[in-house]
């Protein structure tokens, strides 16, 4: 069983790291380079779910079922933002394009920033399937990532033309968790 455990756990973080790079490749857009924070979250990413699989080689916490539940989360609401937004994709994170529409449907119904909600799941995921506080760094630290991403984005929105209809929104929708009031009226 414990081979088992530990082979679906890494399997099933591998099919996640694996659908967020294919987002970052072929879903984002871009105006230009990638930018500078774009890759230093892609290489942070990388080295982190390299450390991650390194450390459940040894074999799966007992709790690898709340991560395959973590884990299967994250890609419900990343394949759910994905349809979401697939007529008008998004920039890349850290990107300094003027926004030029606003995403209300699907999971951005009842969050602002569905994807970076799958990439704290995912990254909650691998902190409960290793043994240990080491796990938790990669959560914490892609978390404050996350948040200073959707703080820069946030502060564009404040800026565009669609300032007003985004106070509007921002007022509904919770930033990576819905809001409960949102949850009922949807």
């Amino acid at each position: 069983m414990h081979i088992f455990s530990t082979a679906l756990t890494g399997f099933d973080a591998i099919v996640c790291f694996a659908a967020f790079s294919w987002g970052v490749k072929k879903h984002f857009r871009s105006t230009g380079a990638m930018p500078l924070g774009m890759k230093i979250t892609s290489l942070l990413s990388l080295g982190l779910f390299g450390l991650f699989l390194w450390n459940i080689s040894p074999g799966a916490s007992s709790g690898w079922l709340v991560s395959l539940g973590l884990f299967s989360a994250s890609l419900a609401v990343f394949a759910a933002a994905v349809a979401a937004s697939y007529r008008t994709p998004p920039t890349l994170a850290f990107d300094t394009d003027a926004p030029n529409f606003l995403l209300q449907h699907g999971p951005y119904r009842y969050v602002r920033h569905p994807f970076y909600l799958a990439y704290v799941l995912f990254w909650l995921g691998t902190a409960v399937a290793v043994h240990g506080l080491l796990g938790w760094i990669a959560p914490v630290l892609m978390t404050a990532l996350y948040i200073e991403a959707a703080s820069r984005e946030e502060r564009k929105f404040s800026k565009s033309e669609l300032a007003g209809a985004y106070a509007a929104y921002r007022a509904r929708a919770g930033m990576f968790w819905p809001r409960p009031l949102a949850l009922l009226a949807g």
